[in-house]
Parts: C-alpha cells; structure tokens; sequence
C-alpha cells in the first residue's frame, strides 16, 4: 500500500523533492566551503624566515628544518646587488632573527676544507672535559698531505684549552687529531660523530670524512649547512671565546713561549668597515675547496654570520677577505 501511493503521479511532489535537493546541496557546499577555509588559515603555514637558526641551546631530540628552496629564495642573490665577489659560494644571514640576506649559491655542495674545524672544535667542548691531552697523530700523513700544524709534538701532553684553540686558531690537524682520539678513543669514531651531528642539526647536504677538512670528494658540505653549523656552536659561551679570539700564549714542548695567531685575523689589518665590524673567524684553503671564509659580524645591533667557499687569491691577497668585506658593508648600509 505504501508503495502504490508512493508510486502514484503527483505534479507537486517532484518540485519539492527537487528543491529540498537544491537546498542541502548548497548547504553541503557551504559548509565544506567554510571548513577548508578555517583550516588553511589555522594550519601552520611555512615560516617566511629561517626559524630554524633559532634552535634549541641542546641538541636532545632530531631538529627538524625546513630546507625549502623557497625560503632561500626570500634572500637577494647576487643578479639583484651591485656586488662583485670571487666567491663561489656565499650566504649571509641575521643570526638574531634567522632571515636570510644573501644567497648566492648557498644550498649548493662546496669543499669546506678547515672550516670543518668548527664542527671539531664544537664537539670537544661539548663532550670533553678540562685536562689535559695526549697528542696523539699520524705527523708523517698529515705532513705528507700538506697539513696545517700547529707545532705540538707527538706523545706530548698538552692542556684542553691548548689542543682546541691550537685547532681553532692555528688550524692544526695534529690538534684535531688528538682532540678526536681524547674524544671518541678512534679518529673514525670522531668522524661519526661530526656526521651524527650535523644529521642532527639538519645540516642535509653535509657529509664529513675527517676532523681537519683535508681534501676528499666524499669531504663536503653547503654555506647554508654551515651557518646552521655556526648558529648552533655560538651558543657555547667557550666556542664564542675562542672563534672571537685573536691570538693565543702557550710555552712549547722545548720550554720556548709560542704565540697561536687566529688565520682570518692574521689576514686583516682591521676588522672594522663601514657600518660595523668582524667578531671573529675561521679560514679554510684546498686546492679544491679554494679560500673559504666562515665569520661573524655586527652592526651594534645584531650579528650576522656570512659562509664563502670558493674564492682565490689576487695579488697575494685573499680574495675571500676581500669578499667578506664587500658583502659585510654592502648589507650594513642598505638603507630601508
């Protein structure tokens, strides 16, 4: 019975049935339409500066980054500035408020030759203790392979604060060498650990294959990674002291007093330019590599770190000074 009457012809039911439709399909669009708008302006949304330089003071858990390409593309590169540099690489960016200034080929994989020490040197202070050190080093590799030393002698005992300033300053593979023994008890064990960590801090296109930076293909790394790197390591008040340190007092092995001088300080007749001037510094030379830079700034305000990788040398100067400079004073004196 029901169905003969549902079945039965009626003019006015078909527009009812129709309009009843029409209603709560508008609805339906309505809400969903209402929905999807609340959603993507509560959702985070990707950060339009770096955050991620703002870390945590400890590395606990993984930190996640946002390596986006976009975010890099916030920065002027080097077809938007009147800057002239030899750099292959460079990237500047605030460090009080992680915005990127300058990019110019930053996320691109470089040779980082010493500048690696900055990873090393890091390490020691956060996992070593102030005692001293055995120099414990392979001279006769290390010297074969054109090595930087910074003058201890092997099986010799040196203080902590010696082996790490002789690692920072002078740029000493025999005082990485024995820094990465004292740490991990095995070189190869340091050198998982510089990898651990820069997986840690999110440094994705880093790998390291040794404590110094001697040239390996394998051995490379992204201004961009670095300045992560710098970020990080600055919040170690005893990294701050030495990366900002210009020359160092020790007594020798043979009684004699030896002066460690900082090599970017060495290099600069002043560290002041126009609008600000240079804290402190790490160098790096390889053939491969080029002169590479990794420094620290401020305009009396904030600090600023600038990565350069790449440069080469004019007239007996070294163009990544000259670079860092240029690059430093070029931003200093934008005017808003």
């Amino acid at each position: 019975m029901m169905n003969q009457l549902n079945d039965e012809p009626n003019e006015q039911k078909p527009k009812f049935r129709v309009t009843v439709v029409k209603v709560l399909v508008a609805l339906n669009v309505l809400v969903w339409g209402l929905g999807a708008y609340l959603w993507f302006n509560t959702t985070d949304s990707p950060p339009v500066r770096a955050e991620n330089f703002m870390m945590a003071r400890d590395i606990a858990p993984p930190i996640q980054t946002d390596f986006s390409d976009l975010r890099l593309d916030l920065a002027l590169r080097l077809v938007d500035t009147d800057l002239e540099i030899a750099s292959s690489n460079a990237l500047l960016i605030n460090l009080n408020t992680g915005e990127i200034l300058f990019n110019h080929n930053g996320e691109q994989r470089a040779y980082p030759a010493s500048v690696t020490k900055i990873m090393t040197v890091l390490l020691g202070i956060k996992y070593g203790e102030s005692d001293t050190v055995n120099i414990h080093a392979d001279f006769g590799s290390l010297m074969n392979s054109g090595a930087t030393l910074a003058g201890f002698v092997y099986g010799e005992m040196r203080t902590f604060s010696e082996i790490l300033h002789g690692s920072m300053l002078s740029s000493g593979a025999d005082a990485t060498s024995a820094l990465a023994y004292y740490i991990s008890g095995s070189y190869q064990e340091f050198v998982d650990l510089m990898n651990a960590t820069a997986t840690h801090l999110g440094m994705v296109n880093t790998h390291f294959m040794n404590a110094s930076g001697l040239h390996h293909e394998n051995h490379f790394t992204t201004a961009y990674d670095i300045a992560l790197l710098l970020d990080y390591a600055l919040n170690y008040p005893k990294f701050r002291r030495i990366f900002t340190t210009a020359t160092y007092s020790f007594t020798d092995f043979f009684g004699q007093q030896q002066e460690m001088r900082s090599t970017m300080q060495q290099n600069m007749a002043s560290l002041f330019f126009n609008g600000g001037h240079i804290l402190g510094g790490k160098t790096g030379y390889t053939t491969p590599a080029g002169l590479c830079l990794a420094s620290i700034a401020t305009d009396g305000e904030h600090e600023f770190a600038l990565i350069t990788f790449g440069a080469s040398r004019s007239n007996g100067e070294g163009l990544h000074i000259s670079d860092a400079f240029s690059i430093y004073e070029y931003f200093f004196n934008i005017i808003e």
